[in-house]
């Protein structure tokens, strides 16, 4: 076996150590010879296709993803849950797995998720028959799948975003309704009803589609919320109407409702029982950086979005919100309209305070849009919460929900959000997650 990486020795040193000599290093720079004899290229996810991946492609070798390697090593009576989707994806991969994981059934759920790549449910106690496999997968890995096959595959929404990789929308969502495309008459395939890329891809399948709908509209076959949106109700075929309190879940925001839909119907559809359905939403805790409830000052709240890196996840996440807030936002512009953006942030923002590269153009977007709400600069992370902190009033949030990545002011937007924890603790505030 060969491990081929651009990056030097010195900058994997911490990687190679962990090979423990089980492989043979290329390193430095890649040698196309190494690919054209390979029997076998297997991608690491977020490798784009290269020239040598090409040429090992005309060889006549096999190229494939991480993910599709580990589906040939899963036990076909395993239930494969995949999950995918521009925004939600690690929030609903994440709370189906501890759904799943409530049932007392083994469950792994990894993947695209934390430190867990699919190719350790090979050995996990749950790859045998009936247990629970929990995927989410990104179009990265879905790009080089020849037969990946969930029972149950769900594409929770397609907003711009990769588009420096994909080009164009069109081809960005073929890659991300790949988790349909091998998919038989029995198998589930889940989209979302406001999402026509998502439906299109489901219906295209030759898997039975559900859908849910977070807009007050009833649907046919898969989950939607009830008038007073207290309850979510899910139409299984085969096993009637059921109801599930939204109090339940310890999570909050219409784009959260629509996880926990997806969430319910693959739970569901693997066959968790409801009790078990119900015990893993209240135990549920959420996913790091991915509007957690981090801390409170009097009566003001303090939420961690620092994951909300695009203009559509900001979007979701304020569209509902509960109380009124004051967003910081900003970074690394990622070269779309922030309009849909402020469309929502009409009906709950109290201010917004902005941060880094992007700072400019979401303040002149804002003035174009004409908001009337206060904009205030600000020169760090601690200067940002506290002129969030001084818009505040009693009972609003002040959020970390950025629209941009990262990468001027941060390492990566785990970075981020320890930095706004950290300034929330600065101001005085209690903290929740500690």
């Amino acid at each position: 076996m060969v491990v081929t990486d651009a990056g030097s020795a010195e900058k994997l040193a911490p990687r190679v150590a962990e090979l423990d000599g089980c492989a043979e290093l290329e390193l430095g720079g890649h040698q196309t010879e190494t690919f054209t004899s390979a029997d076998l290229i297997v991608m690491s996810p977020g490798v784009p296709e290269l020239s040598y991946t090409r040429a090992a492609r005309e060889a006549g070798v096999e190229v494939i993803a991480e993910i599709e390697l580990a589906y040939r090593f899963l036990d076909p009576a395993a239930h494969l849950v995949a999950i995918t989707g521009t925004n939600g994806k690690s929030t609903t991969t994440a709370l189906t797995g501890a759904l799943c994981a409530a049932s007392g059934t083994p469950t792994f759920c990894g993947g695209n998720l934390g430190n867990y790549p699919l190719i350790d449910a090979v050995d996990h106690e749950a790859n045998r028959p009936g247990g629970y496999v929990v995927a989410e997968v990104a179009g990265f890995m879905l790009e080089t799948c020849t037969s990946f096959r969930p029972e149950v595959g769900a594409c929770l929404n397609i907003t711009e975003d990769h588009l420096d990789r994909y080009g164009t929308m069109e081809v960005y969502a073929s890659m991300k309704t790949r988790v349909y495309h091998w998919m038989t008459a029995g198998d589930w395939a889940i989209a979302n009803a406001l999402d026509v890329r998502t439906v299109d891809g489901a219906r295209a399948s030759a898997g039975r589609t559900l859908l849910f709908d977070s807009s007050g509209a009833e649907v046919e076959a898969g989950a939607f919320l009830s008038p007073r949106r207290d309850q979510i109700i899910l139409r299984i075929p085969g096993t009637g109407e059921e109801q599930y309190p939204a109090s339940d879940l310890p999570i909050i925001g219409t784009h959260n409702l629509e996880n926990a839909m997806a969430a319910y119907l693959c739970a569901r559809l693997v066959g968790v029982p409801p009790a078990a359905v119900r015990e893993g939403a209240a135990g549920y805790v959420p996913q790091k950086h991915r509007m957690e409830r981090i801390g409170e000052l009097g009566q003001i709240a303090f939420f961690d979005d620092s994951k909300g890196t695009n203009v559509a996840a900001v979007a979701a996440s304020m569209r509902g919100f509960p109380r009124p807030v004051v967003l910081i936002a900003g970074g690394v512009d990622k070269g779309g309209s922030y309009e849909p953006m402020l469309e929502v942030l009409d009906d709950v923002a109290r201010g917004m305070v902005l941060i880094g590269k992007a700072a400019p153009l979401i303040r002149a977007a804002a003035e174009s849009h004409g908001v009337t709400y206060p904009l205030a600069f600000a020169d760090d992370m601690e200067d940002a919460v506290r002129k969030a902190l001084a818009l505040a009033q009693p009972g609003d949030a002040v959020v970390l929900s950025p629209a941009c990545s990262s990468y001027d002011m941060f390492r990566n937007f785990g970075e981020r959000g320890m930095a706004f924890r950290a300034a929330v603790s600065a101001v005085g505030a209690r903290r929740l997650d500690a």
